[in-house]
């Protein structure tokens, strides 16, 4: 069994996190959760086979599951880890501690109010003294994520405000710790806001605004969705402007997310003929390139 049997749920930030997930999906990145809660160090090991055999499935419907499973999760020392879980484990394993030293402390004998005067007042004074360093030990245990640096980053303010709206409230504390990661990974505060604003924009567009199908905002930030909405492409540039490197990572992600092309990017998806993905990178995705007046064909193998 577990030492800690009982895994807290956001239920509200899981809805979020998962409301692009199909079912299996869904029940994929859930059951992962659980995996990693009951293991040590509350992180799973790169390894495809023991993913496969967790999740009850084959090596080929992971490696189709994978990119949108752990999106969420980060890779270090080669090892999976969740924010949330990871967070959660933290604070319920402090919690248990408290409770734990707490008990060790009851039970011990106290001096007789006749027999020993002084030292039935000493005790009072201190469980007192017990009592006070047990409350500023539980307040400074609140929030198992504090940022470091100004409480109030540059440009943190005018984010909050872009935000869309959620059916909760807006996580400050846990926010403004990833737009600190944001802004160390090189991320400027104008571009961040400005891809708020967009964001805020498209869901109020799409009647999404103020109901949990909104992203948190430490999730937006910690995936860094702000680029979803990056200034708009010039058509007329030349294909060859844009760095190779640039074009894999918008073909990975146009697979990752099963052949979505942020309107963003103001070029034709890869797998049209009007394409200007070059057709060296369009190779490296299996795809093969032809002009507008023919059809495209997929080439053959994993691509």
């Amino acid at each position: 069994m577990s030492a800690l049997p009982t895994m807290p749920v956001g239920v509200d930030r899981h809805i979020a996190d998962t409301a692009h997930m199909t079912n299996e999906e869904a029940g994929a990145y859930f059951r992962l959760q659980i995996f990693a809660w009951r293991s040590p160090g509350c992180c799973l090991p790169d390894d495809d086979a023991r993913f496969a055999r967790m999740l009850g499935t084959t090596l080929k419907r992971w490696a189709s599951l994978k990119p949108i499973v752990l999106a969420n999760w980060a890779l270090q020392n080669g090892n999976w880890s969740n924010v949330q879980v990871a967070r959660e484990h933290q604070f319920v394993s402090e919690k248990v501690e408290r409770k734990r030293a707490a008990g060790r402390m009851g039970g011990r004998p106290k001096p007789l109010k006749l027999q020993d005067q002084d030292g039935a007042l000493g005790s009072v004074i201190e469980k007192e003294n017990e009592s006070k360093t047990k409350a500023a030990k539980a307040k400074a245990t609140e929030s198992p994520i504090v940022p470091s640096g100004d409480e109030d980053p540059e440009g943190f303010p005018e984010f909050k405000t872009a935000y869309p709206r959620r059916n909760v409230a807006f996580p400050t504390t846990y926010a403004r710790k990833r737009w600190l990661e944001a802004r160390r990974r090189g991320a400027t505060p104008a571009e961040i806001v400005a891809g708020a604003k967009a964001y805020a924009a498209e869901q109020e567009r799409i009647g999404k605004a103020g109901t949990e199908f909104v992203k948190t905002a430490d999730a937006w930030l910690h995936q860094r969705r702000w680029r979803d909405y990056a200034p708009k492409v010039d058509e007329t540039a030349p294909a060859q402007e844009i760095l190779p490197e640039v074009w894999r990572d918008r073909m990975r992600a146009w697979k990752s997310r099963g052949g979505y092309w942020p309107w963003q990017q103001r070029t034709e998806p890869p797998d049209d003929p009007r394409t200007k993905v070059p057709p060296s990178i369009l190779a490296e995705f299996g795809i093969r390139h032809v002009d507008a007046r023919a059809t495209p064909e997929l080439l053959t193998g994993t691509g």
